[in-house]
């Protein structure tokens, strides 16, 4: 499977959007992908980098609110298991949320 190549950031980020980043667990993954309301749900349109540590890791510009998302690892879609927030989705399982606040300074 080829991987598209990560979009950059802008220098800097227009105001509406704060730089969120995503950290999944997993050292024995061979990939990961981060999918979410934010992205349309695309499975394979957020390739992660994976660490030295064998965390996978992307920072992402998201508007301020409540978003939903799950990390595709190796072809299976999965909720980060360190969280708190989860919602119900139509397929039986949940979805991870993260709430995103802008912050003045």
């Amino acid at each position: 499977m080829k991987r598209k190549p990560n979009p950059k950031l802008p220098a800097a980020l227009p105001e509406q959007f704060v730089e969120v980043e995503f950290v999944y667990d997993s050292p024995t993954a061979k990939e990961v992908y981060l999918a979410g309301d934010f992205n349309n749900w695309s499975a394979n349109g957020l390739p992660m980098r994976k660490t030295e540590d064998g965390d996978w890791r992307i920072r992402v510009p998201l508007s301020p609110g409540c978003h939903e998302f799950r990390y595709i690892v190796d072809g299976e879609w999965k909720c980060d298991p360190r969280l708190r927030d989860y919602v119900p989705n139509p397929f039986g399982s949940c979805n991870c949320v993260v709430k995103v606040t802008r912050t003045k300074g």
